[in-house]
């Protein structure tokens, strides 16, 4: 469990602090105990829990889920906002130690906070960027209702740094209300939304930090109207709709349509319900001892490209110390301009190895954000299984070699940079 090692990091802040807390005592109520157990049942009794080695995947699975909703009915309080680091593994900080708390397979290099708005009230965003450490992307969106809550992000407006003034030593502020933003800098229109969420994309995670962020209300005095019982009540219908929507249209009605082992060209996941600056292409793999699935894919001239594993579950496999993930930044491009990922559950010793844990099935997801103008979707993305022990054929000469101590040193090296979201 990474532990915070500095005295002023841009995501442990007070409200962080206040809900995290208020989240875990929510963990141990009985609303929670009875979350935990439909879930569970649910799980278990789905068709994936059928396959070797679920039943630990399917119980962490659960305890996530199960925490995720605790901690977003903990900061639903359009009256006294909080943006709160959510979707994100386990960490020891702030005195505390909190749970994981991904869902709905989350990117691993994205640093997500949610916030509960009421489009009837005005805010202010007040935030920095730490000169020449920026995130390669970064978005607020407005949306209807939670993320999951049967939709996968419902966006009303949207705003990025292209859309806001920033000062020379990166501070920025927004101005959120319920009027037409028509054309107008520094503004987010939140007429019908109910929900804020900020993505930071990292790519270069040693260098790259992301905003930081602070909310306020600005028409009138904060209110704080926390109620354990009714949170928990929320916790409970958040939980059991999150899971179930996820699993059903997601899970099964995306990412186990295509037949095993493919990837299909990828679509805008605007059109998905997703995030306005995405697309994105998935599937699933299940590989015998002696396979490798090996994926090629174009850059389409987007500013960033990420690949990654997931379990059956919608939770990332680990990614702080293993290439579970591995972005554009961290993967070795092709000298044709391509990028090809090898998945296998043991070592190929290729740098672009995604490494589920030992792991020979799961979910894939392959994002590009902000595309180059004449970006060609169609067949832009190759899969096949080629044999474990002539991977070498299947790959460019150039391809480099990564023996035990290499790998070692990359996985330390993807460690220290993840603490840096904690410590910058």
């Amino acid at each position: 469990m990474p532990k915070q090692t500095d005295n002023h990091p841009i995501l442990a802040t007070a409200a962080q602090k206040l809900v995290e807390e208020r989240a875990m005592a929510l963990f141990q109520r009985p609303e929670i105990h009875q979350l935990r157990q439909r879930l569970t049942a649910q799980f278990k009794a789905d068709r994936n829990a059928k396959l070797i080695d679920q039943d630990a995947l399917i119980r962490a699975s659960v305890e996530e889920h199960c925490m995720h909703a605790c901690l977003t009915a903990a900061n639903e309080n359009p009256l006294d906002p909080r943006l709160v680091w959510s979707i994100a593994p386990d960490r020891e900080w702030m005195d505390h130690a909190m749970p994981g708390h991904r869902f709905g397979q989350d990117n691993t290099d994205n640093v997500y906070r949610l916030a509960a708005i009421d489009e009837n009230a005005r805010y202010r965003i007040t935030g920095r960027f730490t000169p020449g450490r920026e995130p390669i992307e970064m978005g607020i969106c407005a949306m209807r209702a939670q993320i999951g809550e049967k939709f996968i992000a419902d966006v009303s407006a949207f705003i990025q740094p292209e859309m806001i003034d920033i000062a020379e030593d990166g501070s920025f502020e927004i101005a959120l209300d319920a009027t037409p933003t028509d054309g107008r800098r520094n503004h987010l229109c939140i007429a019908e939304a109910r929900t804020l969420m900020v993505r930071d994309t990292l790519a270069n995670w040693a260098v790259e930090l992301p905003s930081a962020l602070h909310i306020e209300r600005v028409d009138a005095p904060p209110v704080d109207n926390f109620d354990p019982d009714k949170a928990a009540a929320r916790a409970l219908e958040l939980g059991t709709i999150i899971a179930q929507w996820f699993f059903d249209k997601i899970q099964h009605g995306m990412f186990e349509v295509d037949p095993v082992n493919v990837l299909p060209s990828p679509v805008p996941s605007a059109g998905r319900g997703g995030l306005v600056t995405q697309c994105a292409t998935g599937g699933y793999y299940r590989l015998g001892d002696n396979e490798v699935l090996l994926i090629t894919a174009d850059t389409l001239g987007a500013r960033y490209i990420g690949m990654q594993l997931v379990d059956m579950w919608m939770i990332s496999y680990e990614y702080r110390t293993r290439t579970s993930s591995l972005n554009h930044e961290q993967a070795v491009k092709d000298a044709d301009g391509r990028y090809r990922w090898v998945i296998s559950a043991r070592d190929p010793g290729v740098p672009n190895w995604l490494d589920s844990g030992g792991h020979s099935m799961g979910t894939i997801l392959l994002r590009w954000q902000t595309l180059g103008p004449d970006a060609r979707l169609q067949d832009s993305v190759t899969s096949e299984i080629v044999p474990f022990d002539s991977l070498r054929e299947h790959l460019p000469a150039e391809t480099p070699e990564l023996d035990a101590a290499a790998r070692e040193k990359q996985r330390q090296d993807r460690y220290a940079g993840y603490l840096n979201r904690l410590s910058g």
